[in-house]
């Protein structure tokens, strides 16, 4: 079974010591058995910004990260959802969301040349926009 998850980035990621909270905030939340599932780290690209990023459910993103200060600048997060055949949403801080296609791997040479793209698990990853009806 596949579950929805959540890719972002934190605030000050390139920073040692807020990297190293958040992880160990997440790495608390592992030992006491409060995450449903794993986190995985990656690298993102958001409009030409590289940054690191998480990927988790869902259900633990909006129970103990979505509200903290570590994402307190963060205009948006990546809304993946468990089933693959279904778009992706990108969901602003204000709570409005944008689609943005399904979430596919990359196919092509090198770094994707869109504005958003996920490495994660040695694969890229990008969201292919809906075709547009004429």
């Amino acid at each position: 079974m596949y579950y929805e998850q959540v890719i972002f980035a934190i605030d000050n990621d390139k920073d040692l010591h807020t990297s190293a909270k958040f992880l160990r905030y997440l790495d608390t939340l592992k030992a006491l058995g409060k995450l449903k599932g794993s986190v995985s780290l990656g690298i993102g690209s958001y409009l030409g910004t590289l940054e690191r990023c998480y990927m988790m459910r869902a259900v633990d993103f909006d129970k103990h990260v979505a509200h903290t200060t570590y994402l307190r600048g963060q205009e948006s997060v990546l809304r993946v959802p468990g089933d693959t055949r279904q778009p992706c949403v990108l969901q602003t801080a204000k709570g409005s969301t944008l689609n943005v296609g399904r979430m596919l791997r990359w196919q092509g040479d090198g770094t994707p040349s869109v504005s958003g793209w996920t490495y994660m698990g040695g694969k890229y990853w990008v969201c292919e926009p809906e075709e547009k009806t004429q």
